[in-house]
Formats: C-alpha cells, structure tokens, sequence
C-alpha cells in the first residue's frame, strides 16, 4: 500500500475558498477599526476646544464670535492653535474650528496623509447645549453635504 503525501486539489480549493471568505470579511472589519482609531485623534482635540470654550462661555456669558469675529483670533482667545495649525499638531486631522454659537468644526486630512478612505476629507460638528448658563451636553453630527463623515464613525462622541 503507497502512502498519499501532500494534499488533494479538493482540499486546497477548500482552504482557499475559506481563506478568501475570511479575508472578505475581515479587511472591511480591519479598515473600520483603522477608522474609528484614527477619529479618537479628534477626540483628543476636541476636549481642549471643549474645556476652553466652557470656560470662556461661563467667564463671559457669550460665545468667543461675539465679541471677536476674526477666527484666529478667537482661537488665541481661546487658548487654541489657529485652526490651519492642527495639521502640524495632528496625524489625521487637518483643521479644526470653532465656529459662531461654540459649534466645533473638525475636518479629516487626505489619504496622502495616511487617514483612512472611509473617512478622508471627511468632517463633522460638535454642537453645545446650554442649560442654566453652562454647557451641559454636547452633540456630534456630521455636517458638510457630500464631505460628510458616515455617522457611524462618531457615535462615540460625547
């Protein structure tokens, strides 16, 4: 009796097709993750703008655009880098803004940048609530028409 060495066509088209399922599914998977991390970068300066604008907020009763309309100078106001410095400061995010009402504006670098298709170029807003004279809660949305972040991708944002 000869002993059978190797494996069969059979069995190497079966280990193909499974590991081409796996690879189906677990990129798109892969790529999410790299998506979701790289947003947390946001996060990260989204807290300092947060913290400033709560205490120029309750310092001064009114939001930074009141009393100064140029937006580098609200940033220095504020205490933040202008809002074309976040590119030198950060790995994916290329601009962030404090607009009119405390909106914070955050907008993504490109994938030359090493930022994730899923969300290159892409941008949202973080919106206060008052209550009482103070910032209570805030709200991410993506904002921006087509140059919208999916909203999968900030649900996280508090």
């Amino acid at each position: 009796m000869i002993k059978q060495k190797g494996f069969t066509l059979i069995e190497l088209l079966i280990a193909v097709v499974i590991i081409g399922l796996l690879v189906k599914i677990a990129i798109p998977q892969y790529n999410k993750y790299v998506a979701r991390t790289q947003v947390a970068e946001a996060y990260v300066f989204l807290s300092q703008a947060k913290q400033a604008l709560a205490l120029y907020y309750q310092e001064n009763g009114v939001w930074p655009d009141v009393l100064i309309s140029n937006m580098n100078l609200r940033h220095e106001a504020l205490g933040l880098p202008r809002p074309g410095e976040y590119r030198a400061l950060a790995d994916y995010v290329s601009q962030l803004r404090v607009r009119p009402n405390g909106v914070v504006h955050v907008r993504f670098d490109n994938q030359l940048a090493g930022v994730s298709a899923l969300i290159a170029e892409k941008r949202f807003e973080m919106t206060p609530s008052i209550s009482s004279g103070m910032i209570t809660s805030w709200t991410c949305a993506p904002c921006c028409g087509r140059r919208a972040i999916d909203e999968k991708y900030i649900k996280s944002c508090k």
